[in-house]
């Protein structure tokens, strides 16, 4: 959701403020239903990491998580004294009588109760912490960095951001709205979204009548309603087909159970009936159609001797264990197709191409994207095009080695994590690499130190003023699977995604022995080779 549509939402949900919260109960993992009722009228408020939206209708419920249970026992009885959101943020704050829900509607999301007065954190989907924040139980509430909310502006300060700026950088990423809210505003105006200077008088009118333009944002909690009811049908067909198949896999196990047993059975009978070969054909002779030997009564055929009855017996263990076999196939046939519908419980969505997919890019622990050139022509097309003044560039003194950047279009505290993370991720994928050596130096700067002077060769530039340096990087890179998708790149970064991963260091084995060794230890047909770097390394035991 966009910061926009919030506004409109939030908006609109004031008329569930004096409401009382009747239910609590969970549909998913991360999605939860609050039943309110005002006026002898019943609605349901469905809230998750990634949406809210209000609803007339109930929906099924799912098995309560920890989350779920200490919502319905601290909002159940309580009664909604406001909906609002903070600032132009993606944050929205439900506040009750002695409550605050928070929903933080950025990057993976997150579900947040704290108790009034304080603010002090309760519990939350996601426990995380920043350099300047944390979100953990018993500590109080604080807010990410604030965009700059556009609708408090006055017109003097409204037009210092667009100087020398483009209209849809501005309004996108300094005002929060977002390429496809920012895109368009241009195309409703008619300003080509690239222009700097713009009419600015225009604009802020603009921004003040947002309610009357984009009047069409007012049927958004409609549209959240039916995105979310197609997943839910998406979800609930694919249970059906897994509860059947549930059902199925419950028979089989039973069958197998039963067929064991006869197999033992069979063979133990036949077995017994060499062992007691005098005593069997005694009873034969004596036309004795059942004997008991060690407390198991057995069928004999008198017509036969012992050794035809015995071979009978033996043959009964032989089919049972053809049928023992079948059975097995059946359910690992059975196991695949439950695997095939576990896929395709969550709708899956094509990406589209994005600007970075040209060069080599990883998300860090905390989510922010990190882009590395992959040779002189990408590294000159990274600085020069896509170096924003709120990233961080990260290069080494190794020659020929690429520029990395953290890209931060939000302007939020980069965590250290993600700066270890991107120091790792541009000294492995270094000429360190190519050379065999097993750490390398690793510094920072600003993008305004970063400079092209006449001269200098594609892909170099000159670099001004103190650099951040970190030592010792060690240069190796993790690369893991999970659910056919490949992760590389920092171990602490791919091991919070994956556990299912292996450590590669510099070496002289060509990528493709690796890959295959690595698909095998991975137990993927996923190809790997591509991210091994410079075409070359050693697979490193952990």
């Amino acid at each position: 959701m966009n910061s926009l549509e919030i506004l409109f939402l939030t908006e609109q949900m004031k008329k569930i403020v004096s409401s009382k919260i009747q239910k609590v109960k969970q549909i998913s993992k991360n999605t939860f239903s609050f039943e309110l009722y005002k006026e002898k009228k019943r609605n349901h408020l469905i809230v998750s990491n990634e949406k809210f939206f209000i609803a007339e209708k109930t929906y099924e419920a799912g098995l309560l998580t920890n989350l779920g249970q200490i919502l319905r026992k601290c909002l159940t009885g309580q009664i909604i004294r406001d909906i609002r959101q903070h600032g132009f943020d993606r944050i929205v704050e439900i506040e009750t009588e002695d409550y605050l829900l928070i929903l933080e509607l950025f990057g993976n999301g997150n579900i947040i109760l704290a108790e009034k007065p304080d603010r002090r954190i309760i519990i939350a989907l996601r426990m995380r912490s920043w350099k300047d924040r944390t979100i953990k139980p018993k500590v109080a509430y604080k807010y990410p960095p604030s965009r700059i909310n556009p609708f408090i502006l006055n017109r003097i300060d409204f037009k210092k951001h667009f100087r020398n700026r483009e209209v849809v950088k501005v309004l996108a990423v300094d005002f929060g709205f977002g390429g496809e809210i920012a895109e368009k505003i241009c195309e409703k105006l008619n300003i080509d979204k690239k222009a700097k200077n713009a009419d600015t008088s225009r604009l802020y009118s603009f921004i003040d009548r947002i309610h009357q333009e984009f009047n069409e944002l007012r049927g958004v909690n409609k549209l959240l309603i039916k995105e979310f009811e197609n997943d839910l049908k998406t979800i609930k067909k694919v249970s059906g087909v897994k509860e059947k198949l549930e059902k199925i896999k419950k028979h089989q196990e039973e069958a197998l159970k039963k067929w064991q047993e006869k197999e033992e059975e069979y063979r133990k009978i036949g077995k017994l009936l060499y062992e007691n070969y005098e005593e069997v054909k005694k009873a034969l002779d004596s036309y004795v159609k059942k004997i008991t030997i060690c407390g198991l009564t057995i069928d004999l055929d008198p017509r036969k001797t012992v050794q035809k009855n015995a071979e009978i017996y033996f043959e009964k263990a032989k089919k049972a264990k053809r049928k023992i076999e079948g059975l097995l196939k059946a359910m690992r046939e059975l196991e695949q197709k439950k695997i095939i519908e576990v896929k395709k419980e969550k709708p899956r969505i094509e990406r589209k191409k994005e600007w970075y997919d040209k060069f080599r890019w990883v998300k860090s622990s905390d989510d922010f994207l990190l882009v590395g050139g992959k040779d002189a022509e990408t590294n000159e097309q990274l600085i020069r095009k896509h170096m924003k003044d709120s990233d961080l560039v990260f290069h080494t003194d190794i020659t020929g080695s690429p520029f990395v950047l953290i890209k931060n279009p939000e302007k939020k505290e980069i965590p250290e994590k993600t700066v270890k993370e991107a120091a790792e991720f541009c000294g492995s994928y270094s000429k360190a690499w190519k050379v065999g050596i097993s750490a390398v130096d690793v510094y920072y700067i600003k993008p305004d130190q970063v400079k092209k002077e006449g001269g200098l060769p594609t892909g170099s530039f000159m670099i001004y003023g103190k650099r951040n340096w970190i030592r010792r990087i060690p240069v190796k890179i993790a690369i893991g699977v999970k659910d056919s998708k490949l992760y590389f790149g920092p171990e602490d970064m791919v091991k919070i995604r994956t556990s299912n991963y292996v450590i590669v260091i510099p070496g002289d084995t060509p990528a493709h022995e690796i890959g295959k060794e690595i698909q095998r230890k991975l137990k993927t047909k996923v190809e790997v080779e591509r991210v091994i770097p410079y075409g070359k390394g050693e697979l490193f035991e952990r």
